[in-house]
């Protein structure tokens, strides 16, 4: 029989991956729009060296788009340690790799030392000529269906973006949410916010939520091993429920349920 011990270590590791998977998307997508915000800036001043010491090296060319950062490793047929540089395309890939924390100061650094972060001059003429090339005028020439449709493509691309950002900050809402009615919870006692035949969605005292979708193809951790209030439905937590239900329906829906439950209590008032 598995100990309980290793019972709780083994959850506690599907927590930590899932932990770390929403922290590399999170960070990934903050990277993202500094990059994309700061577009025309970063092809103006080409290539940087963000870092080069011995243990990290990092270079962003933002006309590719790309970022060159360096292995170490040591060659098992001389015991030698060499350094082999390999180019990145995905953001995900550059947060894995380094904290977007030191790849945020490093460009700080970078306008503090130009001379030792920016390429030199010739070779950033060089980049200078192929930014030309990838300004918006090289448009004009094409035919104007064309360019109605890298338009649209570009206008797709925006709302994406922003869906996606909106769609974050709604997950992040409802975890603080839960986080913070923690304890008011323990006194007002489960609420059942939606109650349908084939959904059913219960808000738990505990911070939890009960549902009665099917979780089974959603990643391992995502089913918490906690006994639900009813027979049939499945706990989880709300980083899972945000990805399922829409974060402002779920808390419409507290407050639908508040006001059903005490219809005599002036929700308005602020108590100390």
């Amino acid at each position: 029989m598995t100990s309980p011990r290793i019972s709780a270590l083994r959850e506690l590791a599907g927590e930590a991956e899932l932990e770390k998977k929403d922290f590399v998307y999170e960070a990934t997508e903050q990277l993202r729009r500094f990059l994309e915000a700061n577009r025309d800036r970063l092809r103006e001043i080409g290539p940087i060296k963000l870092v080069d010491d011995e243990q990290d090296y990092l270079v962003f060319e933002p006309v590719d788009q790309t970022w060159t950062t360096r292995l170490t490793y040591q060659d098992p047929a001389d015991n030698e340690w060499y350094d082999e540089e390999q180019t990145v395309d995905a953001v995900s890939e550059v947060v894995e790799l380094y904290n977007l924390a030191d790849i945020l100061s490093w460009f700080a650094e970078a306008a503090r030392d130009p001379l030792n972060h920016l390429v030199p001059a010739d070779e950033l003429a060089a980049h200078e000529s192929v930014a030309e090339t990838t300004d918006e005028d090289w448009q004009a020439v094409l035919p104007s269906d064309q360019q109605e449709t890298i338009a649209a493509q570009r206008l797709w691309q925006l709302a994406d973006a922003y869906r996606t950002q909106i769609g974050d900050q709604q997950k992040q809402a409802l975890r603080e949410f839960i986080a913070n009615a923690e304890e008011v919870l323990t006194r007002t006692g489960d609420l059942v916010l939606l109650e349908e035949e084939t959904d059913v969605l219960i808000m738990r005292s505990d911070g939890r939520f009960e549902t009665s979708l099917d979780l089974s193809d959603m990643p391992t951790g995502t089913v918490l091993n906690d006994e639900p209030r009813r027979l049939g439905l499945t706990v989880t937590d709300a980083r899972t429920i945000a990805d399922v239900y829409d974060p402002t329906d779920i808390l419409q829906w507290v407050t639908d349920a508040l006001a059903e439950r005490y219809p005599t209590v002036d929700f308005s008032a602020v108590y100390e």
